[in-house]
């Protein structure tokens, strides 16, 4: 980190080559001090997870040309891995914020556990860093640019605040910045995009279904307002401990123990 500027580390889970990485590091650059450390292949599902690799080894990491970016590298690895590195000080002083993004494609409802887009940031949670993860929604041409600027203005915002750690989850729809309809707070859908999946033995497939508005029946949903033209914004939390039920811990095994 620069004596003035705030060091952020960026991500994704679509891989370096991405345009929403680009696109989101760049507009950070300029007021930033960023570092880019994101996989070398698509890792699109990869949630929390930082991949198997032998610790003996160590992972391949290689420097890449970014406009106005003098730090990027890819690494052989899901996002999650980038940022465990970064915390435990991989690329030098601990970052002090995650940006993780931009997806190509919404990331709304509960699925988002399964993103890695979102699980770079829930990561970054756990290693007491703050994170923020940022989708747009499909479109040609993809609207990476308004994305950027708002991924960029909830940046600041999330720097200038004293409660840490602290994760953010954005959406943003398939318009330019001047037609976006607002920017809204909003619950997590019931899933999120995929809606149906069925199996077929005999093809040897399994096949999932692309959920429309029509299969929505939250009104408050990200999925519903982001789909509507809104820029929405959820906060999440990582995974914790739920409230002991009120009984001894041993009523939960004691019954039905199989003797060995």
């Amino acid at each position: 980190m620069t004596e003035d500027k705030p060091l952020i580390l960026v991500t994704n889970d679509d891989g370096i080559v991405s345009d929403g990485i680009r696109a989101v590091a760049t507009t950070l650059a300029h007021d930033y001090d960023v570092i880019v450390a994101a996989p070398a292949a698509d890792m699109s599902g990869a949630g929390t997870g930082i991949g198997r690799f032998d610790v003996e080894a160590g992972v391949e990491l290689t420097p890449v040309e970014l406009d106005n970016v003098p730090r990027a590298y890819s690494i052989d690895g899901p996002p999650g891995l980038a940022v465990m590195a970064a915390a435990l000080g991989a690329f030098g002083p601990i970052p002090d914020l995650v940006v993780s993004g931009i997806n190509a494609g919404i990331n709304t409802g509960h699925s988002v556990i399964h993103s890695g887009t979102v699980g770079a940031a829930l990561t970054a949670h756990t290693f007491s860093m703050r994170g923020l993860a940022v989708s747009v929604a499909q479109s040609d041409p993809w609207q990476w640019q308004t994305a950027a600027g708002y991924a960029s203005a909830a940046a600041g915002w999330m720097l200038s605040q004293r409660r840490r750690p602290f994760v953010l989850n954005i959406n943003v729809p398939a318009l330019p910045a001047d037609e976006v309809k607002g920017v809204r707070w909003a619950d997590l859908d019931e899933f999120g995009y995929f809606r149906v999946a069925t199996a077929d033995v005999d093809d040897r497939r399994l096949q999932f279904v692309v959920g429309s508005r029509e299969n929505i029946s939250d009104p408050a949903s990200d999925t519903v307002l982001c789909q509507e033209g809104n820029v929405t914004i959820t906060p999440l939390a990582t995974v914790g401990p739920a409230p002991f039920p009120d009984i001894a811990a041993e009523e939960v095994v004691n019954r039905g123990m199989v003797s060995v």
